[in-house]
């Protein structure tokens, strides 16, 4: 009887003791990375038009939708051909953000390359101020598509100084 009651005190003993470990070591995963921050080679500073384009291109290969709305300016415009009513039309930042989340989130990869961009272009980093330019691309969505065309973009750096897209136009 002694014994049983021993028992049953020690069991009663380790029990704060066993759930007071659990909760310390509970959130502790084993197999997760250490937090830091991210690698400054990562993300541009996009004070440069060249800049955007690597952020554009990260963005899209990463499929990172929160860091893609950064590239895009409040009064944004996408231009494109509409093929079924044999036309131009257009939308805005809104519907821009929401089309390409989609894409981000229901594909595998995606792999955007720019052609070549002149050292002009890539280098222009005149605060306050607008430029238009064009450069070629290759998207490639996985094994479903493959597109190549011109972008026209029309870039400005805003308050922060950091270049953001205004207008694009799709041209295959």
């Amino acid at each position: 009887m002694r014994t049983q009651i021993w028992r049953l005190s020690r069991r009663r003993a380790l029990l704060p003791g066993i759930v007071v470990l659990q909760l310390v070591t509970g959130c502790i995963n084993p197999f997760a990375p250490e937090l830091g921050e991210f690698s400054e080679d990562l993300w541009d500073p996009q004070t440069t038009t060249g800049g955007l384009l690597r952020n554009f291109q990260t963005a899209y290969t990463l499929c990172d939708s929160l860091k893609y709305s950064d590239l895009i300016a409040d009064e944004f415009v996408f231009q494109f051909f509409d093929v079924e009513r044999q036309r131009f039309d257009q939308w805005y930042r809104e519907t821009e953000l929401k089309a390409t989340g989609g894409l981000m989130r229901s594909l595998d990869r995606l792999d955007l390359r720019w052609g070549a961009v002149s050292e002009q272009i890539d280098t222009f980093a005149v605060v306050d101020s607008t430029l238009e330019f064009a450069v070629n691309f290759s998207l490639s969505a996985g094994s479903i598509a493959s597109i190549t065309g011109f972008a026209y973009f029309q870039v400005r750096t805003g308050d922060d100084g950091r270049f953001r897209i205004v207008v694009w136009r799709d041209d295959f």
